[in-house]
């Protein structure tokens, strides 16, 4: 059984956002029917570059990152947060997605509810961790570059060093066929692989919305993610794409990140190391993530070859 909660967990942001410049919060509606929250984040006047998408983490959620989010809408992009199903403020399966291809599905579903809403033809697409994956993948499709205007991935959870024992693998295994929705402990209780910071650290442990188990059949679904990525042809990512690296990442094996990365897109990616863990976000100084951020997008729409 999925973890079930009276309402739904509350969204508190990593840092605070400027008065007035809170986002709207819509709703999305997969193709199955199941709703989730998006927050949008707008610029104050008229938009004046394409939107992007941005896709959280395993644990994570839109609160982690609004304030890059609202820092590139600030330059011009409208900027949809989309919480995974089963993530963020989601109370329904929570912790479930019923597999790798309804995950993919989903990401089409968000682009295309971004596409309408702002009426644009193509749009930048932006991960972190475990969405850095999970884009990746999403990107690698055959026939998806049409739409997509570049690929940001910050420490993208393609390879990483923190892994179950292998007992609870085999276990996870055991449940697919009748107990897929069994729930076990997502591996990273530590607040201090994600960041330094003292008070970072005190908002995760506090953050009311933030992941802590996941389904059998979630694991098994980021298991095929990764096989994508590892099987799929050299330059399988046809789009501009930019790779942004914690110095001092404890979740992710940056090197081989970095090997798979460069045969995907045939080694055209652009990348960027900044120091700090993980969640490059929760910094004292997140400034040189979020002018990363903007230069990727930025050289991106100057020279999208």
């Amino acid at each position: 059984m999925t973890e079930s909660q009276d309402e739904l967990p509350a969204i508190i942001f990593s840092r605070p956002l400027p008065p007035g410049r809170q986002p709207l919060c819509m709703a999305l509606r997969h193709r199955d029917g199941y709703e989730t929250s998006v927050y949008v984040h707008q610029p104050a006047d008229s938009p004046t570059h394409l939107p992007v998408l941005y896709v959280h983490g395993i644990q994570s959620h839109a609160g982690w990152f609004g304030p890059s989010a609202r820092f590139l809408a600030d330059h011009g992009h409208n900027v949809f947060q989309v919480h995974r199903r089963g993530s963020g403020d989601n109370v329904k399966a929570r912790g479930h997605a019923a597999s790798w291809r309804k995950l993919l599905d989903d990401v089409l579903d968000a682009c295309m509810f971004v596409l309408d809403q702002t009426g644009a033809s193509r749009l930048h697409l932006l991960g972190v961790s475990w969405g850095g994956k999970l884009l990746a993948a999403y990107a690698a499709q055959p026939g998806r570059a049409a739409d997509i205007a570049s690929l940001i991935m910050v420490a993208p959870g393609i390879v990483s060093r923190v892994d179950m024992p292998i007992s609870r693998k085999l276990l996870i295994a055991l449940c697919l066929p009748l107990a897929g929705r069994k729930l076990f402990d997502i591996p990273l209780d530590d607040v201090e692989l994600f960041t330094g910071s003292e008070q970072m650290q005190e908002y995760l442990r506090r953050d009311p919305a933030r992941l802590k188990r996941a389904s059998a059949a979630f694991f098994y679904a980021s298991r095929k993610l990764e096989n994508i990525l590892t099987r799929s042809p050299p330059g399988a990512i046809p789009v501009p794409t930019s790779l942004i690296l914690a110095g001092n990442d404890r979740i992710i094996d940056n090197a081989r990140t970095m090997e798979i990365v460069n045969r995907l897109t045939a080694r055209k990616v652009r990348v960027h190391e900044l120091p700090g863990r993980h969640t490059l976000e929760f910094e004292n100084d997140p400034r040189p993530l979020y002018q990363a951020l903007l230069d990727s997008i930025q050289r991106a729409e100057a020279d999208p070859v």
